[in-house]
C-alpha cells in the first residue's frame, strides 16, 4: 500500500456492530461465480434503489488489481457522495472481506466504518449459496451512536432492516441475474 494514503479505522475486534445478512443461490459453481463476480464493475452489479443511492464508479487509490489484500479505492455514488473501500482478505472462490469508510453521504455520519463479507457456499457442482454480511460500527460522539445499545437498535430497525435490506436483496437480485447470463 503507498505509504501516502492514510490508515483506515482500525478495525476493534470486539467492537459492538449492528449487522444484516442477506443470501441468495445463484446457478454456477463457486470457483466460477467467485472469479465472475470479482471481475464486475462494482457499478454494474450495486444499483441505486428508493431511498439509497447506487455506485457510479470506482478510482482505484493502490497500484495492482482490485481484489487482493491492501487494496483500496474510492467508491463514488450516484448522489454525489463516496466512500473508501480496502479488501482486508480474499480466499479465491470462498470469501471475499473489505471495509468501507469515509462515507461523505449526510446519511452515514453516524457509521465510523463498515465491515462487508462476501462467501461462496457451494451447493452442489453447479449451484452456490452467495451469502452477504455487512456490519456497520457507530460512532459513540454521534447520533445514534452515543445511545450504547439503544442507539445501535435503533439505527438497525431504521436503517439497516429497511433501507440497507433493499439494496442488499437487489444487489444480490442483480448480480444473480448477471451471473446466470454470463456476463
Amino acid at each position: 500500500m503507498p505509504t501516502d494514503l492514510p490508515p483506515p479505522p482500525a478495525v476493534a475486534p470486539d467492537a459492538p456492530m449492528i449487522a444484516r445478512t442477506d443470501r441468495i443461490v445463484i446457478e454456477r459453481p463457486a470457483p466460477a461465480l467467485f472469479d465472475w463476480n470479482m471481475a464486475q464493475k462494482l457499478e454494474d452489479n450495486l444499483p441505486a434503489t428508493g431511498a439509497l443511492p447506487g455506485v457510479v464508479g470506482t478510482t482505484q487509490l493502490t497500484p495492482g488489481p482490485w481484489g487482493v489484500p491492501g487494496a483500496r479505492r474510492i467508491v463514488h455514488l450516484s448522489d454525489g457522495a463516496s466512500a473508501t473501500e480496502q479488501v482486508l482478505e480474499m480466499i479465491p472462490g470462498e470469501r471475499f472481506r473489505y471495509q468501507v469508510w469515509d462515507y461523505t453521504t449526510a446519511a452515514a455520519r453516524p457509521i465510523a466504518y463498515a465491515i462487508g463479507e462476501f462467501r461462496y457456499v457451494a451447493l452442489d457442482a453447479g449451484r452456490t449459496e452467495v451469502v452477504w454480511t455487512y456490519a456497520f460500527r457507530l460512532r459513540g460522539d454521534r447520533f445514534p451512536g452515543f445511545l450504547g445499545p439503544l442507539g445501535r437498535w435503533l439505527l438497525k430497525v431504521a436503517f439497516l432492516d429497511r433501507a440497507y435490506a433493499v439494496l442488499m436483496r437487489e444487489t444480490l437480485k442483480t448480480m444473480k441475474a448477471g451471473a446466470e447470463r454470463g456476463i
